[in-house]
């Protein structure tokens, strides 16, 4: 990923360190999308001092988050999180054709020409 200078300073200002990267590190994280590039070099973002590198796309997220000029994101309210999760209720009952929506297992029986015998266990004698 790419930063502009701007994006940068912000990723800065929310308490981002970054480190540049080594051949081989930049071989490694690259698959994982932990390298960042300024100016063409490549960096690695961390916010806990170098313990963990931050990913694209949670800089991302942070970075979009502060841009000056850019409004956040509204939150989700608590009615809103109530029915969205009442919808995907819902969404799971009908695929699994419980109509009731109990969330109860259904266990098909087992199906045999002959019944099965009880297991007698070992015969122990004295």
């Amino acid at each position: 990923m790419e930063l502009t200078r701007e994006q940068f300073e912000v990723a800065k200002a929310c308490g981002c360190t970054f480190f540049p990267a080594s051949e081989a590190q930049a071989q490694r994280l690259a698959m994982q999308r932990r390298v960042f590039t300024l100016g063409g070099k490549p960096f690695l973002a961390t916010r806990d001092g170098g313990g963990f590198f931050e990913t694209h796309a949670t800089l991302a997220l942070l970075i979009d988050g502060h841009m000056p000029g850019r409004e956040p994101k509204p939150e989700e309210t608590a009615k809103q999180a109530e029915a969205a999760d009442a919808k995907a209720a819902g969404e799971i009952a009908a695929e699994r054709g419980d109509a009731g929506g109990s969330g109860a297992q259904v266990v098909p029986r087992r199906s045999s020409a002959r019944p099965r015998t009880p297991w007698r266990g070992d015969k122990r004698g004295a």
